[in-house]
């Protein structure tokens, strides 16, 4: 991330589910008085530094990673090595699903029988940095809402805000972003499994 023309700077790194991220600080030129600093976030993790970068290591205990830069000397930067392996503790569930791309389908989870259990289950959407993301249901019905105790939503948060908007019944909606990560939380009454969800995402370039 040296040489660039701009003077904010973003990576983002993803690897599939089950994954964790690590990085490594092999050179660094930032100018600290300057106020020149990199930004490492994740969903579990968030740094900022300056000083003694140089060898530093990084783990993102996920399997995303977004390295933001803020440079104010031409040619000032740092230079990363990431590599990925299996996380060392277990943060999704395995309803889970990670999406990547400029667009995509979003379903319900689906569970069987056997395997259902009082989990909440995730689909976690990132695209690229600076692009944000546009989603649209296009069939909605999760079961019927006459018990209040026990019932369906759909939950979407703006990971960049951490905003949250609830979806519930047979209604249809059009949701955008503010960033480039979104996350959607199925919250499902196990005893009554009759839902459907069926959506798609696109990114919105930047303007």
């Amino acid at each position: 991330m040296t040489g660039v023309e701009s003077s904010d700077c973003t990576v983002a790194i993803g690897r599939p589910l089950r994954e964790e991220i690590t990085v490594h600080i092999l050179e660094s030129s930032l100018n600290c008085s300057a106020g020149e600093v990199v930004l490492f976030s994740a969903r579990m993790m968030w740094r900022t530094g300056c000083r003694k970068l140089t060898l530093s290591l990084i783990n993102s205990r996920t399997n995303t990673l977004i390295v933001k830069q803020r440079v104010l000397l031409p040619g000032n930067g740092v230079v990363l090595q990431y590599n990925s392996r299996t996380a060392t503790k277990k943060y999704y569930q395995d309803c889970d699903k990670q999406l990547f791309g400029p667009q995509g389908e979003i379903v319900n989870p689906v569970q069987l029988p056997h395997q259902r259990q009082e989990v909440v289950c995730r689909t976690f959407i990132n695209v690229a940095p600076r692009h944000r993301i546009a989603i649209r249901a296009l069939y909605v019905d999760l079961g019927n809402e006459t018990n209040q105790t026990h019932f369906n939503y759909i939950l979407v948060r703006d990971v960049n805000t951490m905003k949250t908007m609830v979806f519930h019944g047979k209604q249809q909606f059009f949701w955008q972003s503010t960033g480039s990560q979104a996350e959607i939380e199925f919250h499902e009454n196990v005893k009554d499994h009759q839902t459907s969800f069926w959506a798609e995402y696109h990114a919105i370039e930047p303007k």
